[in-house]
């Protein structure tokens, strides 16, 4: 088992920190809380350079700073998995974004292990390892931490060095290492706490089933939403549910006493909102109404939407055909959310393989291209 120090205050940092300098590979995992706000807040760094574990205390050090000169730019490799959620956090503490990226999970579902597989999956599929982990729910916030926190907390990066270096030995084989490193990058890429207030309505659940003009106040619904609960720093529900801005956005208008009747409504955490509810709708409405919203494309027409669904369906069976000649999920290939990215930034001009780009692009090809 390999020896765990802690990390907490900045001397031993700042020494840890020079002796990692030169390390071909730095692995890393976070501890952080985000259940009421909107940017979660750090708790632990687990480091695990050259066999040398170290847990940096994030609530007792408050300049993690020297961490970012062995995150940034592009020196040793960064291993983490499923990091999707850890980058945003260490770039807001470090200052940088963490480049080259390789996400062992997604490294996994190429080699065929499954996607989405959970670090303590990978462990014991890969070294037969059963993780303890009986501290998921736990208060990372809380000092001092107990040794079952700790023992917890280290083995989340113990294995990743041997996890990346089996898993890339797997996927030299199979000739998709680059396409792990192509999706491992293009994660880095991606590291705010949220998606562009003007991209928020995407991620609205049900939005799908609303009509058109239903969409477009949802659109200025869901782009306050963003901003304001980034600025108070609250999470996007304890705000305005999903299912409570779709409701609103139905209505021409609301009143105080509307609201409380409204799916998804909780007096205890929304009452202080619903002014601010109220005002949004309106202004949303009226930039539906006018257009006036320059940030978002217009809605498209039923015609447009019928040929872009008629794309949609083939593209998908594409995909599923593709998927399935090389043993991957269909959702690992092309996901809805990379294709509806390409469609939108080809918009019907030159090549939608292009736009769909990198190894997929090469992959889908000319099949691709004849669908548009």
């Amino acid at each position: 088992m390999t020896t765990t120090t802690t990390i907490d205050r900045p001397d031993q940092l700042a020494e840890a920190v020079a002796r990692w300098q030169t390390a071909p590979s730095v692995a890393l995992d976070t501890e952080f809380v985000r259940e009421r706000t909107f940017r979660a807040r750090l708790s632990l760094v687990q480091v695990n350079v050259a066999g040398e574990v170290a847990l940096v205390d994030a609530v007792v050090i408050d300049d993690l700073s020297p961490l970012g000169t062995i995150l940034g730019g592009p020196g040793g490799r960064k291993i983490l998995h499923s990091c999707s959620e850890d980058l945003p956090v260490l770039r807001r503490v470090t200052g940088v974004s963490l480049a080259p990226l390789f996400d062992t999970q997604i490294a996994a579902a190429f080699a065929g292990l499954g996607a989405s597989l959970s670090y303590a999956a990978l462990v014991l599929t890969l070294f037969g390892v059963q993780l303890n982990k009986d501290e998921t729910r736990t208060d990372w916030m809380r000092r001092p931490l107990t040794p079952e926190q700790l023992r917890y907390a280290a083995d989340d990066v113990e294995y990743l060095p041997e996890a990346a270096a089996e898993l890339e030995r797997r996927l030299v084989a199979l000739g998709r290492l680059e396409w792990a490193l192509e999706d491992s990058a293009t994660l880095a890429l991606a590291d705010a706490d949220g998606p562009m207030a003007a991209d928020a309505w995407r991620r609205v659940k049900g939005l799908h089933r609303c009509p058109p003009t239903v969409q477009a106040v949802v659109r200025g619904l869901a782009a306050w939403r963003e901003r304001e609960a980034a600025r108070l720093d609250i999470a996007r529900p304890f705000l305005l549910r999903d299912e409570t801005l779709i409701a609103l956005a139905r209505r021409d208008s609301v009143s105080r006493q509307d609201i409380v009747r409204l799916p998804g409504y909780d007096p205890r955490r929304h009452a202080a909102h619903v002014g601010d509810w109220i005002d949004a709708l309106a202004e949303a409405r009226r930039e539906a109404a006018t257009g006036t919203a320059s940030d978002r494309p217009p809605l498209p027409s039923a015609r447009d939407r019928d040929r872009r669904r008629s794309l949609e369906d083939a593209i998908a069976a594409l995909v599923i055909r593709r998927a399935g000649e090389l043993s991957l999920t269909p959702e690992l290939l092309l996901s809805r959310r990379q294709r509806d990215r390409a469609l939108d930034a080809w918009g019907g001009r030159g090549s939608l393989s292009s736009a769909v780009g990198g190894f997929r692009g090469e992959l889908l090809g000319a099949e691709l291209d004849a669908l548009a």
